[in-house]
């Protein structure tokens, strides 16, 4: 397994340093750790000055503890998503080895390595990654009857996500059993007690704010629509999954074709979570992530050595020109630029209609936002379209992934 664990660091982990923090969710992610850092609060999550009750504290606290080792930097904060994508592709072959084969095994490994959609997540600093690995890793103890173990994971993934990963996790569990057992009383206290800990101190220091805005806001209203931020079609993850599998739709025909019912049970599995979120309002790709193990279970069966190793090598190419052209790009941007600046400046720094919270993070300070050009003085953040409303010194211009940014002046 060794030559697998190389080359599983180098399609999630390596190069992972290559670009600075992003915004949206890295720079809020990383703020809120930051501060758990300096204020030594780890239970409270803090972002620009407010609280952050948009996810659970798993991720920060996860970071926390490889920045200890490695410092607080992209590497280290990147690395969580890196090991969790490697534990994945593991409990995803242990997997394919108990219903399968161990041939069948390593190549679920490998197809699982060259999902390009991956090698962009195993390099992000969201908790999306993290609880793939907790769901994945309970479902396995809880096929294996370790009960207690089972479910200690599973509170770790709803302290990384909150109750979407207890919900497929179960389902997906009844689907390959349809028994009860899993409903082990002294389990599910363990559960109840290490998952729900975080929840009620939040409870008790914020009140039925928190639990509004987390539980109903975040989860509820996000999927039924009432929240709706991220709209797409319902085939929106049908077209990402043939996108990830791209190098595998010649495989399809032979799939649909040589259909065995020793696979229904993957299939099943794949389609609750495509299902699931497919029937939500709001939609992003990293939602689907637990898709993605039985979905390479299922091409594993059709792959030969052969073709496995022609498309390995094509990805590691490929992978290689992604991270060269990110290093290119990263040069290009405004937050690499302008933040030492933004750190350093003295007087006031606002954000004008717009906000880049990699900002945030690398400048070390709260940024006010302002909707109102009257109010913009000293240093304003804000995107191309509106620069015009501002009558400023232009100081750096910058590309970030969904527009133009400038930095200005204003006096």
């Amino acid at each position: 397994m060794s030559k697998f664990l190389i080359l599983s660091i180098y399609f999630f982990i390596f190069g992972n340093w290559l670009l600075s923090f992003t915004s949206l969710d890295e720079g809020r992610n990383m703020t809120a750790v930051y501060n758990m850092l300096t204020t030594g609060d780890y239970i409270s999550p803090v972002y620009n000055c407010q609280p952050r009750f948009e996810k659970p504290p798993m991720l920060y606290w996860l970071i926390a503890l490889s920045s200890s080792i490695f410092g607080l930097n992209e590497f280290s904060a990147r690395l969580i998503s890196g090991i969790a994508a490697i534990g994945i592709a593991y409990v995803t072959y242990l997997i394919a080895k108990n219903f399968f084969s161990e041939e069948t095994a390593k190549k679920s490994f490998l197809v699982f390595l060259t999902l390009p959609h991956l090698w962009i997540e195993s390099r992000a600093v969201v908790p999306e990654m993290i609880n793939t690995f907790f769901m994945i890793l309970s479902f396995f103890l809880f096929l294996r009857e370790k009960f207690i173990l089972g479910w200690i994971s599973l509170a770790f993934a709803f302290l990384s996500k909150g109750p979407v990963g207890v919900i497929l996790v179960i389902g997906t569990y009844l689907i390959f059993k349809r028994d009860l057992k899993i409903l082990n009383l002294k389990a599910i206290m363990i559960f109840l007690i290490l998952g729900s800990s975080w929840y009620i101190l939040m409870i008790i220091q914020h009140g039925y704010d928190y639990f509004y805005r987390f539980f109903i806001y975040e989860n509820v209203m996000r999927y039924t629509g009432h929240r709706l931020t991220h709209p797409a079609p319902i085939y929106y993850y049908l077209l990402l999954v043939i996108a990830t599998t791209i190098f595998y739709i010649p495989i399809y025909p032979r799939l649909i074709k040589g259909f065995n019912k020793q696979w229904t049970n993957f299939l099943l599995w794949f389609i609750l979570v495509i299902v699931f979120f497919s029937l939500a309002k709001n939609k992003l790709h990293h939602y689907i992530l637990f898709a993605y193990p039985p979905m390479a279970i299922l091409l594993a069966n059709f792959a030969s050595e052969k073709y496995l190793k022609y498309i390995v090598s094509i990805c590691a190419i490929l992978l290689f020109i992604f991270l060269a052209f990110v290093y290119i790009y990263e040069k290009e941007r405004l937050i690499p630029k302008s933040y030492q600046i933004v750190k350093e400046y003295k007087g006031k720094v606002s954000f004008y209609k717009a906000e880049d919270s990699a900002m945030v993070f690398y400048s070390r300070r709260c940024i006010e936002k302002i909707n109102n050009p009257d109010d913009a003085q000293g240093l304003i953040i804000t995107h191309e379209k509106y620069i015009k409303d501002l009558s400023c010194t232009q100081l750096l211009k910058g590309r970030e992934f969904d527009r133009i940014y400038y930095l200005v002046e204003c006096n």
